[in-house]
């Protein structure tokens, strides 16, 4: 073990030398005032480096919520519990009120995602950038421990919440908040029935709660931030002017202030969720490695050969429905990657991911984070460096020394005190691929279902039977194709083309691919991958007689005449689709084995075969070929060697190629012990 940072232990030791040498200063001050200076200057010497290493050994522990092991629930079950939920509202509510400037606050541990690229739990500087490692292996692991630290902080503000309960109601109050943690919108499953697929609690203004000291209504703090102030650090205008965040931004006309459009929201949620339901169900049932589906790169280490998707995808594409493409920004605060975090659905769409994360671990416990490359400069690191399992997950630390958390420390939510329904204890592969078949699987009960103006919505699939095939169109192009984020639209049909925003509702709209960018990134060629499914949209077209089966040969006819697409960027501006770089399309297909058992996945029989004839002539239709090394091969400075670490004066002072000699690398194995509400011991695992 390697740690970043000397011992606290030597602090005590300095002090005590301090004061012995201003003792001895004292008792001579007879000596020449010339030797006193330099006695001065010497003890000034000593405090400074005395302050310095006392600084060292304050830093900010990620320890989540200490206490009993609890779950966290999904928005809409933890609004079930009054004392809870009020909790949960109030806390967050004075959470977001805290000073921008302490490091504890909403607004500062938000910043830590991306801007105001500054420094938090004293991480030195490498780059002017977010320390959230996108496109890369890091991207599941590093983002846990970054849940826990606002977990931790909110839990803070929710004590202060429950401090203020009369005594007679304290004991009450008190143990709702022991066991609450973080609730996650769970996006893919479908809602329940007569309520929208984006929860009314994350859309409503203002909310009503009974909390220790009475019932109030209060503006929504689940709805939007507010900063106080905005700040210049944000990217310039228009954020620097916006007082709050805001989803799908839009006005009624150039009088108004822009405000969020969470209607929008919710119906083009409502027009995707389906697909994105069976991307994520297509990510659980294929045996793929860590590498291949937490990370949407392509290129070392990574790539899905099978469903050509990953988590990190799907998660891209919550951000880019969520944020919008519209206003004077070309979207609203989920649609750039480094304010996205600013946005309270931003915490609710990414402990959903984590959770996503906990479940697939239980299904396949022995592939985790291997050797990966970062893709794009970080605040901590430099595109081109290499990492794995023991790289420290800058800036969350373990204690105040500064021993920073490895993927390998928070390979299981319990070291963070908390777990999810799906993954409590006893969970198995098989009762989590269980759980998975029951939200995400075909629905066979439903076939068409109608919101409340009587528009049809998406065909809701049905089981897989012997004989079936998986289709589905894959996306290859580059993160950073334009100055910000944008999105490929998949029909069946023709859309018109007068108002672009229709295409995310359209009645014969399959699904989208979402890609999360930001701007100052343009045309920085880093390629990536994702897919719209098709099949149960085809299963629907059999439905109705549209098409005859699902057979290669008759869907692959149907598909070539049928099959369109779409590019909308930042701005509403529509792009096309041979003008973005690096986009290829083109629809794949293997055979599919029904499960045979409910605790079973169905198997996708094969590898996917590319039908090139389908896309072949149409705009970006020219299935993609991978290059031999997409990122090329990691730099080092002039007249080192790859095996040498870089030498002390370089801004970065480790070998990318080498994760060992990064200060902070830490090979290290967790125990972990359980006990009961009294505080006696019960077992303990070891990894």
């Amino acid at each position: 073990m390697a740690p970043s940072r000397r011992s606290g232990a030597i602090l005590p030791m300095l002090v005590a030398f301090f004061f012995f040498l201003n003792a001895a200063v004292a008792s001579h001050e007879h000596l020449h005032q010339k030797r006193e200076h330099l006695n001065l200057e010497r003890l000034s010497a000593i405090e400074e480096k005395a302050g310095l290493l006392e600084k060292r050994a304050n830093y900010i522990a990620t320890t989540g919520i200490k206490g009993t092991l609890s779950p966290r629930l999904e928005i809409r079950n933890l609004k079930k519990n009054a004392d809870q939920w009020a909790l949960y509202i109030l806390g967050m509510q004075k959470f977001q009120a805290m000073s921008q400037s302490d490091p504890l606050s909403y607004y500062q541990i938000a910043g830590i995602h991306g801007r105001p690229f500054v420094t938090w739990n004293q991480l030195p500087q490498v780059n002017s950038a977010g320390m959230c490692p996108h496109v890369s292996t890091m991207f599941w692991p590093w983002h846990r421990p970054y849940l826990a630290m606002f977990e931790q902080a909110l839990f803070t503000q929710v004590q202060a919440i429950v401090n203020t309960a009369p005594s007679s109601t304290k004991a009450r109050w008190q143990n709702a908040a022991n066991t609450l943690r973080i609730p996650y919108w769970d996006w893919a499953a479908a809602p329940p029935s007569g309520e929208g697929d984006v929860p009314t609690a994350i859309r409503d203004q203002t909310v009503t709660v009974t909390g220790p000291t009475g019932t109030k209504t209060l503006s929504n703090p689940l709805y939007q931030y507010t900063f106080h102030p905005p700040s210049n650090d944000l990217g310039g205008s228009p954020f620097n002017t916006w007082t709050t965040t805001i989803r799908r931004p839009y006005r009624d006309n150039d009088q108004q202030a822009w405000r969020s459009n969470n209607g929008d929201f919710n119906a083009i949620m409502n027009s995707n969720r389906v697909s994105l339901r069976d991307r994520v169900y297509n990510l659980f049932i294929n045996n793929a490695n860590f590498a291949q589906v937490s990370t949407e790169a392509t290129g070392t280490n990574t790539g899905n050969a099978n469903s050509h998707d990953s988590f990190e995808s799907t998660h891209d594409s919550i951000h880019v429905i969520s944020g919008g493409d519209t206003g004077p920004a070309g979207g609203g605060d989920m649609y750039y990657l480094d304010l996205s975090a600013f946005d309270p659905v931003f915490w609710l769409h990414h402990a959903n991911v984590d959770r996503q994360f906990a479940m697939w671990q239980v299904i396949n416990p022995n592939t985790y984070v291997g050797n990966g490359i970062i893709t794009q400069n970080n605040w901590q690191w430099n595109s081109g460096e290499m990492k794995n399992a023991y790289t420290p997950l800058k800036p969350f630390t373990k204690d105040t020394k500064g021993t920073y958390f490895t993927s390998m420390d928070i390979r299981k939510t319990t070291a963070l005190n908390y777990y999810y329904p799906e993954t409590k204890s006893g969970a198995s592969a098989s009762s989590v691929k269980s759980a998975v078949n029951t939200l995400y699987g075909p629905n066979s009960k439903s076939t068409f279902k109608r919101d409340v103006a009587g528009r049809s919505l998406p065909y809701e699939g049905r089981p897989i039977r012997q004989g079936d095939h998986e289709y589905l169109l894959t996306v290859n192009c580059h993160k950073f194709a334009f100055d910000g984020s944008y999105t490929i639209l998949a029909f069946l049909g023709n859309v018109s083309d007068a108002n672009p925003q229709d295409w995310y509702t359209a009645p014969n709209l399959v699904g989208i691919n979402g890609v999360l960018a930001m701007k100052g990134m343009g045309n920085s060629t880093v390629p990536i991958e994702g897919c719209i499914p098709l099949t149960t949209t085809l299963q629907g077209k059999v439905a109705t007689g549209e098409l005859d089966d699902l057979s290669p040969y008759k869907v692959s006819a149907y598909l070539k005449q049928q099959l369109t697409w779409r590019v909308l960027r930042y701005g509403n501006v529509v792009v096309p689709a041979d003008e973005v770089p690096g986009l290829h399309l083109a629809v794949s297909t293997c055979p599919v084995e029904p499960a045979k058992a409910a605790d079973e996945f169905p198997t996708w029989v094969g590898t996917m075969q590319i039908m090139a004839n389908v896309t072949a002539g149409k705009p970006a239709g020219q299935p993609w070929t991978p290059p031999a090394n997409p990122y090329g091969t990691p730099s080092y400075p002039s007249g080192v060697s790859p095996n040498a670490p870089y030498p002390t004066s370089s801004n970065v002072p480790w070998n990318p190629s080498v994760p060992e000699d990064e200060p902070g690398y830490c090979v290290s194995h967790q125990t972990i012990e359980y006990v009961d509400s009294d505080g006696k011991f019960l077992y303990k695992e070891m990894s």
